[in-house]
């Protein structure tokens, strides 16, 4: 069968860029060049996911490789309205530094990622022990120095904890980091606590209580969110306020700096 050369003309062409977490073991991107096609052996999900955008970009684990691609075979019809395609075969353009996911500053974010992947009990509970009484005011501030932050997200006063401001592209002031930070902070907590990592205050008739995580990874969650917004984002606060959102991560890290 002869192909017609001009069929494609009119075909715009997508590009945008995949998150593999290293958990997934996708041994497809594990040796992929610029050039390879990766191709699902159906059209059934899980799809491949092509953001359109960096900010896009979900972090599920850490850590994990980013690629820009090509579409070469999405699935039709898309049913969904975000900025992204599902796709069942996709080229390989380039692989793209991690880092570039969280900013400017996004190196800072991914060694902070980095050690967050292998924190134990005791390293949480040494943050947690230098963790600043105004930390969470000043944490709060950040958010609020923040340019592109919503309008109506603003009235909000207190953003201790918070790791997005929900709705908005990109989520954060450092794109998808803190959600990063995060989850990779409660997936230690599970290896290591199994269920107890969770506790809730709710009684038995809730069907769907509040959960909470358990200490010392809550407050050592806060503390990493704290150094991934003073060091991934530096313009939002004044050096002093920096160094005190920062002590706890300094405390962590410069022993085995030293």
């Amino acid at each position: 069968m002869v192909s017609n050369p001009f069929r494609s003309l009119g075909r715009k062409r997508q590009t945008g860029f995949i998150y593999i977490a290293d958990e997934r073991r996708d041994l497809r991107f594990a040796g992929a060049a610029p050039g390879d096609v990766i191709r699902n052996e159906t059209r059934e999900a899980p799809w491949l996911v092509v953001n359109h955008t960096l900010d896009g970009v979900l972090v599920t684990d850490w850590p994990g490789s980013l690629w820009e691609a090509e579409v070469v075979d999405a699935i039709s019809p898309q049913n969904h309205k975000g900025d992204y395609t599902r796709a069942v075969a996709v080229r390989i353009l380039r692989q793209v530094p991690p880092h570039e996911l969280f900013g400017p500053n996004g190196e800072a974010v991914v060694w902070i990622l980095d050690r967050t992947a292998q924190l134990t009990r005791e390293e949480a509970e040494t943050l947690s022990r230098a963790r600043a009484p105004d930390a969470g005011t000043l944490y709060s501030r950040a958010w609020l120095n923040w340019r592109d932050m919503p309008d109506d997200k603003r009235v909000f006063e207190d953003w201790e904890g918070v790791i997005g401001a929900g709705g908005t592209v990109p989520p954060s002031p450092v794109g998808r980091g803190l959600s990063a930070v995060f989850n990779s902070v409660c997936a230690n907590a599970l290896r290591a606590f199994g269920d107890n990592a969770w506790y809730t205050t709710d009684g038995p008739e809730v069907e769907d209580p509040e959960m909470h995580l358990a200490e010392p990874w809550y407050t050592a969650s806060l503390c990493l969110l704290e150094a991934a917004m003073a060091l991934g984002a530096p313009h939002l606060l004044p050096e002093a306020d920096r160094k005190t959102l920062t002590a706890p991560w300094h405390a962590l890290t410069r022993p085995s700096l030293s």
